[in-house]
């Protein structure tokens, strides 16, 4: 800190340029003063400002010594006023280049603000998108479900085709057995007629040897009766097994066909929860860039109005200074007008 720099010093500069029509700022006081710091200059620079106001309303704080001239207190008014006008210049010059920060603030928030609605707007497109998928996804999982349903129906009805063909197998292996019993009946009464003939009819061997012949054409008949049932039969084994193997297959393909169906519906699950979370996120995301546009548009607001309040403050202040320096003034003419001439 600069020696020799006192309080004194600098209101006395400060005053010294006030009644020269200049403004007093730090650079002038200092260039007023001849030394000193702007640390040091400014403290005190603003404990002048802050008593200004009430050394305006005492009426002999800037009033003109007794014997000062009237052209010399005239020039001090005009350095006064041409002071003011510039102080008032100076503070609307400052006022308007804060309108006009806190309209480009405005605008920036409007711009957010219309970014913020695009962005809503976006994600409500989005969310009828999901909405469209989702009932796309469920109609689809309907009729994959109706599509399982119909193979289980058909694995149903094929069930029940392959066990009829197992009883029709089953029947014809009954009928084939029953076969062989009257094929093995046949052949004991053959014996038994035999025996009774060799028994009987010793003596007329020509009639045993025709009867023979005839029961032997029986047998062959028999056995030929008996060999195509037996091949009808292994035909019949052979038709119902290639039939069984084909309803095996089928099955097996149905299956296969269902559980590919089981896949698919839930991999469309899984792609439907994670579209909903990301959509949910998205949402999450705008809303909490809402509310600090909102904040931030409350925070201007707060700030314009604190402006506007300082700006009516100096504006008042600037109004009293100038009724103040007028009222004295006037009292300076009225103490210096020449007496009226006594009326005869």
């Amino acid at each position: 800190m600069a020696t020799g720099i006192t309080e004194t010093d600098v209101w006395t500069a400060a005053d010294a340029l006030l009644l020269e029509g200049a403004r007093p700022t730090i650079e002038r006081v200092r260039q007023k003063i001849g030394r000193g710091s702007p640390n040091t200059v400014s403290p005190y620079l603003e404990t002048w400002f802050r008593a200004l106001g009430a050394r305006i309303k005492d009426p002999g704080a800037f009033a003109a010594p007794a014997a000062v001239p009237d052209p010399v207190a005239q020039a001090a008014s005009h350095f006064w006023e041409a002071a003011l006008s510039e102080a008032r210049a100076q503070q609307e010059q400052a006022y308007r280049g804060r309108w006009e920060e806190l309209a480009r603030e405005g605008e920036q928030l409007a711009s957010d603000a219309e970014q913020l609605q695009q962005r809503e707007a976006q994600l409500a497109h989005r969310e009828q998108d999901l909405q469209e998928a989702l009932r796309v996804a469920t109609s689809q999982l309907a009729a994959a479900e109706d599509r399982l349903q119909s193979a289980e129906q058909q694995l149903r009805q094929r069930d029940e085709l392959l066990r009829r063909n197992q009883l029709q197998l089953e029947d014809a292996r009954s009928a084939t057995q029953a076969a062989l019993a009257e094929n093995e009946k046949i052949r004991a009464q053959h014996a038994q007629a035999l025996d009774a003939l060799e028994t009987r009819h010793t003596a007329h061997e020509r009639r045993w040897l025709n009867e023979l012949d005839s029961e032997r054409g029986t047998v062959k008949r028999l056995q030929a009766r008996l060999d195509d049932a037996q091949a009808a039969s292994q035909q019949q084994a052979a038709q119902a097994r290639k039939r069984l193997e084909q309803e095996q297959h089928q099955r097996r393909q149905a299956e296969q066909e269902a559980q590919a169906l089981r896949t698919e519906v839930q991999a469309m699950q899984v792609r439907q929860q994670a579209d909903q979370a990301a959509a949910d996120m998205a949402l999450a995301a705008a809303r909490d860039r809402e509310r600090t546009l909102e904040s931030r548009l409350a925070a201007a607001e707060q700030r314009s109005s604190d402006c506007l309040a300082q700006l009516k403050g100096k504006d008042e202040q600037l109004g009293e200074l100038t009724r103040h320096l007028m009222a004295q003034a006037q009292r300076q003419d009225a103490g210096h007008a020449p007496p009226k001439p006594a009326q005869p």
